[in-house]
């Protein structure tokens, strides 16, 4: 009987955890909008931070990943501030590699603050896989092989 009872409370305790926390992304990107709106960045912040925590991987939504992004880069400018631009590149890249058309509907549906914002990660996006092409040869020594760098 008590084998029974065991495994019961523990079949209820394991249900409890698992409905009790389902976040819905559209919902905080939405209340995060409204935040901003407010002026309340914290809060956004916190919304866009639970959001992007369940979309952390290729079955997320692209939309909502470059929402995300977007509002993570304007809440960074009102903050004037450069804490959460590496999170914004972050969704903006997981969007990009998810379904890149989306992200380009998205663009239509955006701010034009928001829409330069996301022009810009987009950039950064780039410019990270450019610096390798871009980088000095390296003899076998691990000495760049560039004498002008030294003068």
């Amino acid at each position: 009987m008590k084998v029974y009872i065991y495994t019961l409370t523990i079949l209820i305790a394991l249900l409890a955890v698992s409905c009790g926390n389902s976040v819905n992304p559209a919902n905080n990107i939405a209340m995060a909008r409204e935040a901003i709106a407010h002026g309340d960045y914290n809060d956004a912040l916190s919304a866009l931070d639970e959001a992007s925590s369940v979309m952390s991987d290729s079955t997320a939504s692209a939309i909502a990943l470059t929402e995300t992004a977007a509002l993570y880069c304007v809440i960074d400018e009102k903050l004037q501030s450069e804490d959460y631009i590496d999170k914004a590149l972050g969704c903006y890249g997981l969007a990009v590699s998810i379904n890149p058309d989306s992200v380009k509907h998205c663009f239509s549906r955006l701010s034009p603050d928001e829409k330069c914002q996301l022009d810009l990660l987009d950039k950064l996006l780039t410019a990270r896989h450019d610096i390798p092409d871009y980088a000095e040869p390296i003899d076998s020594t691990g000495i760049i092989n560039d004498i002008d760098i030294i003068e």
